[in-house]
């Protein structure tokens, strides 16, 4: 049974998986969405003492224990990959956008393994217009969660009100949209 595969970008990952633990790995749909991370974000989130007080719980057992399921990757795509990035970093530089060198590596992954990366920034949305990668927001990756019954309004609703609590709304008109889209009221 073939999957398919989305990869989250570090931001989409700390507003969800601790909403709808286990979040990754764990299939949906018909389709059989699957979510994941890349091997990075580990590295990256340890060098973050910001995160690592916003987001203490991402350390718990249980949560390191499913970022282990990861995409899996040949030697000759771990080398494209290494190439795309150089290409998409040099894009951001000259381009004048912000994304990290992470955002950077997921758009490479994405780009390599041809797998949708979730994610709300900006800068990373728009590095990989022109290379083709294909990039949901975070409330695309809801509606599909919901139409699969992967997840209730009320767990949505949940979500935005603890997004909007934590002051880490992907944007201004976030919620406007989630009520929008879902006829939630808050």
């Amino acid at each position: 049974m073939s999957k398919y595969r989305i990869l989250l970008d570090s931001n989409v990952y700390l507003r969800l998986a601790n909403s709808f633990h286990p979040l990754l790995y764990k299939s949906f749909g018909n389709e059989n969405y699957t979510l994941y991370l890349i091997p990075e974000f580990q590295k990256e989130f340890n060098k973050n003492p910001r995160l690592k007080n916003k987001f203490g719980w991402v350390n718990q057992a249980e949560y390191k224990e499913n970022r282990k399921h990861q995409l899996r990757t040949l030697a000759k795509e771990k080398n494209d990959i290494k190439i795309t990035y150089s290409y998409l970093w040099a894009q951001n530089i000259s381009e004048g956008l912000g994304a990290s060198r992470v955002d950077v590596r997921a758009l490479a992954y994405g780009s390599v393994l041809d797998v949708l990366v979730v994610t709300d920034d900006f800068d990373m949305t728009e590095l990989a217009e022109p290379f083709g990668i294909e990039i949901w927001g975070l409330l695309d990756l809801l509606e599909i969660m919901y139409k699969t019954k992967r997840i209730k309004k009320s767990a949505i609703k949940s979500l935005v009100e603890y997004l909007e609590y934590i002051k880490d709304l992907p944007y201004p008109s976030f919620k406007k949209r989630i009520q929008k889209a879902f006829k939630i009221k808050f």
